[in-house]
């Protein structure tokens, strides 16, 4: 049976920059947490730009889900 997971990708080159821990049984769930890592990234980039220090844009990163085997 397949498992989901969702990774983090550069937006340009598509390379794989981070892969989250978390399997899920459906591409629904998976789906659901990308976005939700989406919204976190895009709110943690902004707290950092706020503060001054150094972040990745988050249009620069994607989370995209990936089929595994099981």
């Amino acid at each position: 049976m397949a498992k989901y997971i969702v990774n983090m990708v550069d937006a340009y080159t598509r390379e794989v920059l981070e892969t989250e821990d978390e399997v899920f049984d459906t591409e629904e769930e998976a789906e659901e947490y990308a976005c939700e890592c989406g919204g976190a990234f895009a709110t943690g980039a902004e707290v950092l730009m706020l503060s001054g220090r150094d972040y990745i844009p988050p249009e620069d990163v994607e989370f995209v889900v990936e089929e595994i085997d099981d």
